[in-house]
């Protein structure tokens, strides 16, 4: 029987901080050297297995989201015949088609919304660590273990170029069937590349269907009408990647539901500052009635261009990362 605790087990074993991708340039690369997933939409974890059964989940940025997400107790049963084990993939809620849906996890307290965890990567199993091992060997390893409940533990395919090809598909024909299943785009992974805990790699190189920029908040504006006194748009920031500095890059002031405002509201009163946490000067009219807080909250936003006086353009709310470090996010690149 897997036990459940809110203590650290000794039999629990280390985490392991997550790998990250890069952006990719243009088309899917198209190369025999790769293999092929798709990209999840939902929050990064590792997911630890001591033999006993104890489960523990750690969020990117290394908080403990064990608490968060009961059901993902005890999901290996026996499948680990009491090995040890630590896993990398993405805590995902899916909609009444089956489709990853973020807005889901978003709005788990008010609408209970059960989890499942994708796992697409294999970094410890019993004694053996495996960040050496070649990708294309975690995988496989991966493949062949067996969850207790398939409806909470998803192992979902890996393709090989050959794999494509002997289907009749492309690199960028499988990123058009993501697009078709909405799901949220496509990461090709260099066959024979190591796990580089913790940095962010060319071997993994991803390929997302829509942009979205994580953000720092650093102030909002008061909503009119039936907005009033919960947040009208929020005041977004990043850190420049080599001074380290918060820059302003923009507002959002749609895509919110009225729950999420009224918990933003709640989070934001106590952040409360006298003046700009950005610094870089704030326009004007955005700044007009701008209440400003401490930048300790990191979001997300849709957004279809960043211009080159460091602005995003056309933005949307996603909803907070708890997954995510304010010291993580970074300006994007010109586009």
């Amino acid at each position: 029987m897997a036990r459940w605790t809110r203590g650290e087990s000794s039999q629990v074993p280390p985490t392991i901080e997550p790998m990250l991708a890069v952006a990719g340039d243009g088309e899917v690369v198209d190369d025999p050297r790769y293999h092929y997933e798709f990209k999840w939409d939902g929050y990064r974890a590792v997911m630890r297995v001591a033999p006993d059964g104890t489960t523990m989940l750690t969020s990117r940025n290394g908080n403990d989201f064990t608490q968060d997400y009961p059901e993902l107790r005890g999901v290996f049963g026996d499948g680990l015949a009491g090995r040890a084990a630590v896993l990398d993939g993405e805590i995902v809620a899916l909609d009444e088609y089956g489709h990853p849906d973020f807005t889901l996890l978003q709005n788990r307290r008010a609408h209970p919304q059960p989890v499942s965890y994708f796992a697409f990567d294999l970094l410890r199993f019993g004694d053996t660590v495996l960040l050496q091992e070649p990708y294309r060997y975690r995988r496989e390893l991966l493949s062949g273990l067996t969850p207790a409940d398939p409806n909470r533990v998803a192992i979902p395919p890996s393709y090989s170029h050959a794999e494509l090809s002997e289907q009749g598909l492309t690199p960028q024909g499988l990123l058009d069937i993501a697009a078709r299943s909405q799901l949220e785009g496509l990461i090709a992974k260099l066959s024979v590349s190591r796990y580089h805990p913790g940095r962010r790699s060319h071997v993994w190189l991803k390929y997302p269907l829509i942009q979205t920029q994580e953000v720092v908040i650093g102030g909002w504006r008061p909503g009119r009408g039936r907005r009033a006194g919960v947040p009208g748009a929020l005041l977004l920031g990043a850190h420049d990647p080599g001074t380290g500095d918060l820059l302003y890059i923009g507002d959002v002031g749609t895509g919110f539901t009225e729950r999420a405002l009224d918990s933003l509201g709640e989070m934001l009163s106590p952040l409360s500052r006298p003046a700009s946490p950005f610094a870089n000067e704030v326009p004007r009219d955005r700044a007009r009635h701008a209440r400003w807080v401490e930048p300790r909250l990191t979001g997300e936003v849709v957004y279809r261009r960043f211009t080159r006086d460091r602005r995003l353009r056309h933005t949307a709310w996603r909803g907070l990362r708890p997954d995510r470090d304010t010291s993580e996010i970074v300006v994007p690149r010109i586009g």
